[in-house]
């Protein structure tokens, strides 16, 4: 993806969207607070069943706690991993749009040159 074959208004569109997303991550709400809670009590849940399960042998509920533990520390793993994805995108959106004002600043446009260009 080249950001540089992005009209003005798709860079302005999407920067304005993770923009929102990323203000909206960092309220303190329990749904933001939610997903680091479901990492740790994920490995809590691993390291409860395989503890249970080197001390009073395999049951149905040990195996269980492992598993669903498993599931909640990869879906914190990816939450946290598409979090990074974001902002790091967002930084290169606002890397090609300082890049452009930068270049437009540069090459201002006499009136003249545009009236010339126009006739």
């Amino acid at each position: 993806m080249d950001l540089a074959e992005w009209t003005d208004e798709e860079l302005d569109s999407v920067r304005e969207k993770l923009q929102t997303w990323c203000v909206k991550r960092q309220e303190p709400t329990w749904t933001n607070k939610f997903l680091n809670w479901t990492g740790f009590m994920g490995a809590f849940s691993i390291l409860t069943g395989l503890m249970d399960i080197f001390f009073g042998g395999p049951t149905p509920v040990n195996v269980l706690l492992v598993v669903f533990g498993s599931l909640a520390c990869f879906s914190w793993y990816k939450g946290d991993k598409q979090r990074k994805k974001n902002i790091q995108f967002l930084e290169k959106l606002d890397q090609e749009i300082s890049r452009r004002s930068d270049k437009s600043k540069k090459n201002p446009l006499v009136i003249g040159d545009v009236q010339e260009h126009i006739s």
